[in-house]
């Protein structure tokens, strides 16, 4: 039987989906929107800070199946993962081809959907698959890292050091038009955040030690990150042309900051278990219909772009539409899950197997473990 998931996790899904529509919602006004320079500036500085999005995706695809306390049966765990992930999908890609596509012949729809082009953020899905396609070699080579190099710490420290040279390699080609910037969702690029995630699922009362201590320190070093990032995407091209594409994932810079606000985002998500606030019913309520939202918020912000007001400050157009497209996905996954057609809109509703309260305990000098 699986494990009941830490609470955390809930609510760190449910911020990385709102961190998508606020990154959909900055990106649209930056397209088709007249941003003045002191806006597109503020709206870059903003796009940054929710730029914790798809790592914190992986992580949690990480955390989740490093959590199995069985061996996994790959026939029906990929079974469930096509059914929940790969028919949504499709049928996803199939309405974003109608509206945005204007070809017709069938070599390029298949390589649209083969290599989720077919909205901006269906790379995601491509993307999170492998990682299911390749769960048993996965857990394996954790497996044997661990028992090989004995030292759990060192083991990190290798997997760490190699992905940063994986970054350094191919951060030249992510943003040209050669095919080897599809590198960019390929599950290798990725993939420290993945274990991240199965480090904190194999230690987590460390875990959550190591990330509530390092919160002063993490903080600064996040302030700085943030600052740098900042920098990076403000002299891509000049201060009157910000160009958000440039605040790619694969740079070092960007996996450095990344990191940290996930640390940052964590110790965040189990002080909102802890207070049991408004916010954590909403988040987890949110957290039910993540997937079905994420895939097709891109379709309803299109069609609610229509009717925010111009006249207003783009960065004002922005979060307007980030709310309105935030409720009316949620709200449409919601009614639509109800619904026979549910597998193949929204996928498989997530079941709610979490920790009824946050295992915070307390020793005696109060520190979470």
């Amino acid at each position: 039987m699986a494990q009941k998931q830490p609470s955390e996790l809930m609510m760190m899904k449910s911020l990385a989906f709102l961190a998508v529509v606020f990154q959909s919602s900055f990106m649209y006004i930056m397209s088709h929107g007249s941003p003045h320079p002191e806006e597109a500036i503020m709206i870059g500085m903003l796009f940054n800070f929710v730029k914790f999005s798809a790592p914190v995706f992986v992580f949690l695809a990480g955390f989740h199946m490093f959590q199995h306390n069985q061996k996994l049966n790959y026939r029906t765990y990929i079974a469930h993962k096509g059914k929940e992930l790969m028919l949504p999908y499709l049928f996803w890609s199939i309405v974003y081809l109608m509206m945005f596509s204007n070809e017709t012949s069938i070599t390029h729809l298949v390589k649209e959907l083969i290599v989720g082009d077919a909205a901006p953020h269906l790379w995601y899905v491509v993307m999170i698959i492998q990682f299911h396609l390749l769960a048993p070699l996965l857990l394996a080579f954790w497996a044997w890292g661990e028992k090989t190099i004995r030292s759990r710490g060192n083991f990190i420290m290798i997997l760490a050091s190699a992905y940063v040279l994986l970054i350094l390699l191919i951060s030249n080609y992510v943003l040209t038009t050669s095919p080897i910037h599809y590198i960019d969702r390929s599950f290798l690029s990725y993939s420290f955040y993945f274990f991240l995630g199965g480090i904190a699922a194999k230690t987590l009362p460390k875990w959550r030690n190591f990330v509530m201590k390092s919160i002063p320190i993490n903080t600064f070093v996040f302030l700085a990150l943030f600052t740098l990032v900042g920098y990076e995407l403000l002299s891509f091209k000049n201060i009157f042309s910000i160009d958000l594409k440039a605040s790619t994932y694969l740079k070092p810079s960007m996996v450095l900051y990344v990191t940290s606000e996930i640390l940052l985002l964590y110790g965040l998500a189990m002080t909102i278990v802890q207070m049991k606030s408004p916010l954590y019913k909403i988040l987890r309520f949110i957290n039910r219909y993540t997937y079905g939202a994420y895939l097709s918020h891109l379709f309803f912000l299109y069609l609610l772009a229509a009717v925010i007001p111009k006249s207003t400050l783009s960065i004002v157009q922005s979060f307007l539409l980030f709310i309105a497209t935030t409720v009316v996905s949620i709200g449409c996954s919601y009614i639509v899950h109800s619904l026979p057609i549910s597998k193949f809109v929204i996928g498989l509703e997530q079941e709610q197997r979490w920790s009824p309260q946050l295992v915070l305990l307390k020793n005696k000098k109060g520190v979470p473990r």
